[in-house]
C-alpha cells in the first residue's frame, strides 16, 4: 500500500517537535551517513541537494562538512523551516518544498543526500534516475532507507506497514539506475518500551509508520496489545520495536 502524501505531510507537520527530541534511530543513521561521507565521499563540492530534510539531524551535518556549497533544501512540509533555519543561517542555501517526486529538481549537483525518507516514495526507480541525471559525472549519492525487517512487530500485529526493499533488490536498484555503490551497511536496531502503548505513542510522536489515518477503538487497542504482549514479549517484561537501516554512499558513472 503507498503513504496517502498528504496524510504524511500534515503528520510529520504536526510532529515535528517531538521527532526532533524522540527519533534517536534516525539521529544515529544520519551521524552514520556522515561517516560514509568522511571515508569515501568528495572532499568538497559546488552544489548539493537534501531530500526530504525534516528538523535537521542531516542537514546540520551537511552544512558543516561542506560549508562552502550552495544548498537545495527539500521537504514535503514548510512546517521543516522553522527548525532548519538556524543551520542554514549565513549558508548559500535555498528552499525547495514538496513532494520530491514532483517537484522540480536543480540540476548540476555534485551531492545528493537523503535519510529515512525514500522509503515513502511511490516510484523510487524513476526517482532515482532524476537524480543520476541531475549529477554531474561522478557526483555522489548518499541515502538511507529501510529493510524488510523494519517494524516487523507493528506489521505483524496489525497488518500495517510500509512494503520496504531488502539489500539485494536495493542495491541492484542503484545499479541499474547507473550508481556504483561505494559503501554500504545494514544492521537492525531494537529500541524497548515498557508497554505496547509506548510503542504506539513512539510511532505517533516521530510519525515514521503513518500510511493513512487508523481509527484506534477501545477494543482494538486491547487486541493489538495483548498480541503484542504475546509475541515481543522480553524476558524483562519489556516489548520491542525494530529498525532496519539500509545505508549507501554511491557515485554516478
Amino acid at each position: 500500500m503507498n503513504p496517502d502524501k498528504t496524510w504524511l505531510r500534515n503528520r510529520f507537520t504536526a510532529n515535528f517537535r517531538t521527532y526532533n527530541t524522540l527519533a534517536v534511530v534516525q539521529d544515529e543513521i544520519c551521524a552514520r551517513l556522515d561517516e560514509l561521507l568522511a571515508a569515501s565521499g568528495p572532499v568538497s563540492i559546488d552544489r548539493g541537494l537534501e531530500i526530504g530534510a525534516g528538523t535537521g539531524f542531516l542537514t546540520r551535518r551537511l552544512i558543516k562538512r561542506y560549508p562552502t556549497a550552495r544548498w537545495f533544501i527539500n521537504d514535503l512540509s514548510e512546517g521543516a523551516e522553522h527548525y532548519l533555519s538556524p543551520y542554514l543561517h549565513h549558508t548559500d542555501s535555498h528552499y525547495q518544498w514538496g513532494d520530491a517526486e514532483v517537484v522540480a529538481l536543480p540540476e548540476n549537483l555534485d551531492l545528493v543526500a537523503s535519510a529515512s525518507t525514500l522509503q515513502w516514495f511511490d516510484a523510487l526507480p524513476r526517482f532515482l534516475q532524476r537524480v543520476h541525471s541531475g549529477l554531474n559525472a561522478e557526483g555522489a549519492l548518499i541515502v538511507s532507507s529501510f529493510g524488510p525487517e523494519n517494524f516487523r512487530e507493528i506489521k505483524a500485529t496489525t497488518g500495517e506497514g510500509l512494503n520496504y526493499y531488502d539489500a539485494e533488490t536495493f542495491q541492484q536498484l542503484l545499479n541499474e539506475c547507473g550508481f556504483e555503490i561505494l559503501e554500504w551497511e545494514e544492521y537492525l536496531r531494537q529500541l524497548t518500551f515498557d508497554t505496547p502503548r509506548e510503542v504506539l505513542h513512539h510511532i505517533r510522536a516521530t510519525g515514521v509508520n503513518s500510511i493513512r489515518p487508523v481509527r484506534w477503538t477501545r477494543g482494538r487497542l486491547k487486541a493489538f496489545e495483548q498480541t503484542y504482549l504475546q509475541r515481543f514479549a522480553t524476558p524483562q517484561g519489556k516489548v520491542t520495536l525494530t529498525y532496519h537501516p539500509m545505508l549507501a554512499l554511491a557515485r554516478k558513472i
